[in-house]
């Protein structure tokens, strides 16, 4: 199979060449062919035409009553034979009537019809050797005697046009070795530009290459000018797109902080409200009967438990870089719920944790983990009604960590099913969602080298499926 535009050029005129040339050695080795057999006639028929002049006048000498000598004409035929500079096979004299043999001269061994009679100049191969016959007619005026038939040795006369033939072919030979081996430094010529620009394709990325592209005002030039081209402003849209990426996940984390806000709210309402308490005791005890130290103490107790609760929120919501460490899925999965306790207290809705202690930790951002059990865990309770029922489970399977969050609630319609992962799709209510949690999802479980998967059923729940690998 052809893969490469050089091997086509080259196949393509070296076939159109190969073509063109055979045709051309043909035609012309046919008209050097034919000039040469001309030739060769020409000079037989010459012979033969000198003989009949010696027949002619035997035969007017014969018809005038003058006997000719015994064996006259054999060995007119023979001396003819003798000194004939191109070898002649036989020699006959044959009437006009009849095919009659009335002289010839036959080289011994030689196997001839000594009356066949042919009309028309001919080569012809006779006991294995080549003939070229000539016939000339012996007459006068309107007098014919007979027909002189030369048969001469046609060998020569192959063998010229066989040093013709090889002379030609060696000449197209020649001619289309030198016109591929012209055609193959054209074709290397033109596709090493094409080569250099191919291979700088191949190994693009948006980022800058070493990598020198041809230069020219011709077409491959004017090409890697665009290419060029098309590469700066592709690195500057990665660029815009990996801002724009970081800008729809802060987003998205922003209204997950938002969601989390009435939880926030109420963890830190209750101890504030026992601080204020203590307070006003400390204060209205005019007399000084109050344990002040136990009200501090139990002060101090609610200062920590708002501090831990605003201490899970910015950790949570404050981008704090890309640094990897070992990361707790079980650990991801119990701080979120309790940031989202108040939610799932307030729908009445019963949580149950099915956590493998057991398995091996993932080494990642933390934050990362955290953004993948936030959305997934806020998608369900969204799905659920009060009374509902939402399953955490985290176990290993085939060198992954597998995360699953499962619900009862009302599932997902078929339709909505293939664009649930689309950015800014969302199935709820306006203002309830940004329609970017399990796209976020999706792209961070796809940056961790793992996959997302889902089964639901509308009105029995859905369950989603994180599988990441550990290596």
């Amino acid at each position: 199979m052809l893969t490469t535009l050089k091997s086509r050029l080259i196949v393509v005129f070296g076939t159109l060449l190969i073509g063109v040339l055979s045709l051309i050695s043909v035609v012309v080795f046919d008209e050097m062919k034919n000039l040469i057999l001309a030739k060769h006639i020409e000079s037989a028929q010459s012979v033969a035409s000198t003989e009949t002049i010696t027949l002619t006048d035997a035969m007017l000498s014969e018809s005038m009553g003058k006997l000719l000598p015994a064996g006259y004409l054999d060995n007119v035929f023979h001396k003819l034979r003798a000194e004939s500079i191109n070898k002649i096979y036989y020699s006959k004299f044959i009437q006009p009537f009849g095919n009659e043999l009335i002289a010839s001269s036959i080289e011994p061994g030689w196997q001839t019809d000594s009356k066949k009679h042919i009309s028309e100049k001919t080569i012809f191969k006779a006991n294995n050797k080549w003939v070229l016959e000539v016939v000339e007619e012996v007459s006068i005026s309107t007098k014919v005697w007979g027909y002189l038939v030369l048969g001469f040795d046609a060998g020569t006369i192959l063998d010229e046009v066989q040093r013709i033939l090889f002379f030609i072919y060696t000449a197209v030979g020649v001619a289309i070795l030198t016109t591929l081996f012209t055609v193959n430094i054209i074709a290397e010529t033109l596709t090493k530009r094409l080569n250099i620009l191919s291979k700088a394709v191949d190994e693009f990325d948006t980022y800058t290459t070493s990598t020198n592209l041809p230069e020219g005002d011709d077409e491959i030039g004017r090409l890697a000018t665009n290419f060029n081209d098309l590469r700066r402003r592709l690195i500057q849209s990665r660029q815009e797109l990996k801002d724009s990426e970081r800008n729809v996940f802060h987003a998205e984390k922003l209204a997950a902080i938002g969601r989390l806000a009435a939880g926030v709210a109420h963890e830190i309402n209750n101890p504030l409200t026992g601080i204020r308490h203590s307070i006003n005791n400390i204060l209205n005890d005019k007399k000084g009967t109050l344990d002040k130290d136990e009200y501090l103490s139990l002060i101090d107790e609610a200062l920590e438990k708002i501090e831990s609760v605003v201490s899970k929120l910015l950790g949570f919501s404050r981008r704090k870089g890309d640094q990897s460490t070992d990361t707790s899925l079980k650990d991801a999965i119990i701080t979120i719920t309790k940031l989202l306790d108040y939610s799932i207290q307030s729908k009445k809705i019963e949580l149950i944790l099915d956590l493998d202690s057991d398995i091996s930790s993932i080494h990642c951002n933390p934050h990362l983990i955290d953004e993948i059990c936030m959305n997934l865990i806020i998608n369900a309770l969204d799905a659920c009604e009060s009374g509902c029922k939402i399953t955490c489970r985290s176990y290993s399977e085939n060198q992954n960590i597998v995360l699953e969050v499962e619900d009862n609630g009302h599932g997902i319609r078929s339709i909505d099913i293939q664009r649930i992962y689309e950015p800014f799709f969302t199935t709820k209510e306006v203002g309830k969602g940004t329609g970017l949690g399990l796209y976020v999802t999706r792209e961070i479980v796809n940056g961790l080298g793992g996959e997302i998967d889902l089964t639901t059923h509308v009105n029995s729940g859905t369950k989603f499926t994180v599988k990441l690998p550990l290596d």
